[in-house]
């Protein structure tokens, strides 16, 4: 029942994944099927959980001692998603509220992925939990819109600690079912760089919908060489804040043209997996292209959206033609 649980669950929090995950079978796609619902617990503790300093480590202590074994700390944090009422979305809140039905899973999976999967949860909590606690404590008593990140480096660091992380954590899932290979190495060193690229594009597509929440991932010194404050980021022309939306969107761009080298290092065998790689880099290209062509982005209110029919074309056009280095690279470079 936990395990059918957690299969009806996932789409509900992430339509896209729960496409992408199909590629994968077996005991790979139940650990990476639990491993994202645990991050997607912690993405709704530092989204849509609001609480002073103390508050925000302690919940993320719970979650990195319930990963770890800590029932007690589970049903804690469970039973506190409540408070989530009307901040997340229905199925967000659902997810932290079933958080012990999803340990249940965790627990039956691979000892070697329980330990992956919880490094990684590990390591997310506590970046999330240092970012998250310091803007707690700067908008204390202030109600105005404060820069989550502080410079260009906090903002690589904040990549690392939401997604590089992950990558490196499917790259060492993967990695234990193929067995050693020449090319494990470079494997991991270019996985943070593919979940960077997927997150900075993330942080891009979300700045009308972050900044209205009172979010801003954009760092604060790009703001000050700029003579921008926050309020300049939601609505109006600023051509400056455009400027800093292709910034950006230049990082994006540059981690994500690191893809088809990492893919180049998994075996062509290992077809599935390179797939699974594949779509959401190819989605977050598109995306970026959808975005810049989107009239009043990113200071319009609505987060740009790529077509499902594109979204398919793509995931086509990679299993037909994304089976050797030459022919990713060239699917990256498809015109726009």
């Amino acid at each position: 029942m936990a395990r059918a649980w957690c299969r009806a669950t996932l789409p509900t929090v992430s339509r896209t994944f729960a496409l992408n995950i199909q590629l994968l079978s077996g005991s790979m796609r139940d650990a990476v099927r639990i491993a994202y619902l645990l991050c997607r617990v912690a993405d709704t503790i530092e989204d849509a959980w609001p609480g002073d300093h103390g508050e925000i480590q302690r919940r993320f202590e719970q979650l990195i001692v319930a990963v770890h074994g800590d029932a007690v700390a589970a049903c804690a944090l469970a039973s506190g998603a409540a408070a989530l009422e009307g901040r997340a979305s229905e199925a967000h809140a659902a997810l932290v509220h079933a958080l012990p039905t999803v340990l249940r899973c965790f627990a039956e999976l691979d000892a070697g992925d329980r330990a992956d999967i919880a490094e990684a949860v590990s390591i997310m909590a506590r970046g999330m939990a240092r970012y998250a606690g310091r803007a707690a404590e700067r908008a204390h008593g202030d109600s105005a819109l404060v820069a989550y990140l502080d410079d260009e480096r906090e903002l690589r660091d904040y990549c690392w600690v939401v997604a590089g992380c992950v990558g490196v954590m499917l790259t060492r899932l993967h990695v234990r079912r193929a067995g050693a290979h020449r090319d494990d190495a470079a494997q991991l060193a270019l996985a943070p760089l593919v979940g960077e690229g997927l997150q900075l594009t993330n942080i891009l597509l979300d700045w009308p919908t972050d900044v209205r929440a009172g979010r801003c991932h954009l760092p604060a010194s790009w703001l000050a060489e700029a003579g921008l404050t926050t309020a300049d980021l939601a609505g109006g022309t600023s051509t400056s804040a455009i400027a800093l939306a292709r910034r950006l969107e230049g990082l994006a761009r540059d981690a994500l043209s690191h893809v088809p080298e990492y893919v180049a290092t998994i075996p062509a065998r290992f077809v599935r997996y390179r797939q699974f790689c594949l779509w959401p880099a190819l989605w977050a290209e598109a995306s970026l292209d959808v975005a810049r062509a989107t009239p009043g982005f990113p200071l319009g209110p609505q987060r740009p959206k790529l077509p499902r029919r594109r979204l398919a074309r793509l995931a086509l056009a990679s299993l037909v033609r994304g089976h050797t280095a030459r022919d990713v690279g060239r699917l990256f470079a498809m015109p726009r």
